[in-house]
């Protein structure tokens, strides 16, 4: 296959995301793939996978906010923060009533800094930290700021509570399940995950993995980039964009109305992205998909 587009993969349980991509990769006979945005091993849901050439925008695919259902079991910790783990701390089993647990919710939502698990694929010092954490180094990950756009009791049954969570890039769902039971004086890991969206591609658009073959129909890239802002060209100006005119010089000689405020802008021609343009800190093509 030598097409360039987005696949969205319905990851099933014990899984990981990395064994889901080489799958499709295998079965689409593609030349690369990758995803937009890491599923644990003990998550289920939406898996963006970026094919061939769009493997160009998976970084800006994994940057949108993304929505999550997770279960958080009280009065147990596990190293790993999920199911999987080793017991390592127990406490309290939960019996929290909603009146206590709204309110610190809501502590969550906005701007936050969070610790990463240790069980995690982020890099310390060139080694990621759960090859760290395998070989017995404890290893604490530095907090970085990440962002929970809204969070919501789904449902309360004394030992466990059922959250609804839209977050950046970057949030780990299992450090927040640790962060709440810790501020509700117990311990606690998430039970079970499922992602049901990344921007606007939802789980609902998505296929199994024993379902992928090579007629499976892939999402071009100019509808997958659908959420930023996009701007038609001419067939003279593609041919220009292709021969290497400066990002800067076309947006000149095309734009009708102010650039918009944003970072990235998609130009298209006859329902084709022509080339991904990075508008900040000044116009640059950060991809071409088109050739002379």
């Amino acid at each position: 296959m030598d097409l360039d587009g987005v696949l969205l993969i319905n990851k099933e349980v014990g899984r990981t995301s990395f064994e889901t991509v080489a799958l499709v990769k295998k079965r689409l006979e593609a030349r690369k793939a990758g995803h937009a945005g890491t599923l644990d091993k003990s998550a289920s849901g939406l898996l963006v996978v970026c094919v061939n050439g769009a493997t160009a925008v998976q970084d800006i695919l994994m940057g949108q906010f993304k929505r999550y259902r997770g279960t958080v079991r009280f009065g147990i910790e596990t190293d790993t923060l999920d199911c999987y783990g080793r017991v390592i701390r127990t406490g309290p089993a939960g019996g929290f009533t909603d009146e206590e647990l709204l309110p610190v919710l809501r502590s969550f939502q906005g701007i936050i800094e969070q610790v990463p698990p240790q069980f995690s694929a982020i890099h310390h010092d060139g080694k990621r930290l759960y090859r760290r954490a395998l070989s017995g180094e404890q290893v604490m990950a530095q907090p970085r700021e990440v962002e929970i756009r809204d969070i919501t009791l789904v449902s309360n049954d004394q030992t466990s509570i059922v959250i609804e969570v839209v977050a950046s890039k970057g949030t780990y769902i299992r450090s927040l399940a640790r962060d709440v039971a810790s501020s509700l004086g117990t311990c606690g890991y998430l039970a079970q995950l499922h992602r049901f969206s990344v921007g606007s591609f939802s789980v609902d658009q998505a296929v199994r993995i024993d379902e992928v073959d090579g007629k499976t129909p892939l999402i071009p890239l100019q509808e997958a980039m659908s959420d930023f802002p996009q701007m038609e060209i001419k067939a003279e100006m593609v041919q220009r964009v292709c021969n290497g005119m400066p990002a800067w010089r076309v947006l000149r000689d095309v734009q009708e109305c102010a650039l918009p405020d944003a970072e990235y802008l998609c130009l298209t021609h006859d329902r084709s992205l022509v080339a991904l343009v990075r508008l900040k800190p000044k116009p640059g093509y950060l991809r071409v998909f088109c050739t002379a």
